[in-house]
């Protein structure tokens, strides 16, 4: 007999934002260092400005939602928030090794953010510089898990258009 565990939201959340990094990442580790700059069609988003760009918005929830300062650089606004337009330029961009920790960070301070939310704390109403995305907490962190999934649709996009296999087959 199979026991299936109830998830709570906040819990089914997290397991959300973690299967949806783990497939970006998946395409995200098979691109090269050149490849990470690569557009389709030489417009769209690349690799590099998706992990810049998602880190900036996991940042921006967590902070926005807890009060606390942003744990990036500031250029980062200028250079992954909506209406920047990607560069082909690499020296445009801080180190890729950079960009990738925070990255990663950022998805860690967002999952820890999650963790520490009760029930009532899921429903409360978002900060207005979040609720244009979301609503509440528990919107926000399937938001975030959601824009993972979208960005990696675009990097499948761009692998598709230099060549590149399926990663996924």
């Amino acid at each position: 007999m199979t026991v299936v565990k109830a998830l709570l939201p906040n819990e089914l959340a997290i397991q959300q934002l973690n299967e949806s990094r783990q497939f970006l990442e998946t395409l995200l580790e098979t691109l090269d260092e050149r490849q990470m700059l690569a557009r389709a069609g030489d417009s769209g988003n690349h690799a590099l400005w998706v992990m810049g760009h998602i880190a900036l918005f996991d940042d921006k929830f967590v902070a926005g939602f807890t009060g606390r300062n942003s744990e990036l650089p500031t250029e980062y606004a200028g250079l992954f928030d909506l209406g920047s337009e990607p560069s082909t330029n690499r020296s445009d961009y801080p180190d890729p090794k950079e960009i990738k920790e925070h990255f990663d960070q950022t998805r860690q301070r967002t999952i820890e953010w999650a963790r520490t939310l009760g029930s009532e704390a899921l429903w409360e109403d978002a900060p207005e510089s979040i609720a244009r995305f979301s609503p509440n907490p528990i919107s926000a962190l399937h938001t975030l898990a959601r824009h993972d999934f979208f960005h990696t649709g675009q990097i499948a996009t761009v692998r598709a258009f230099i060549g590149m296999s399926p990663a996924f087959s």
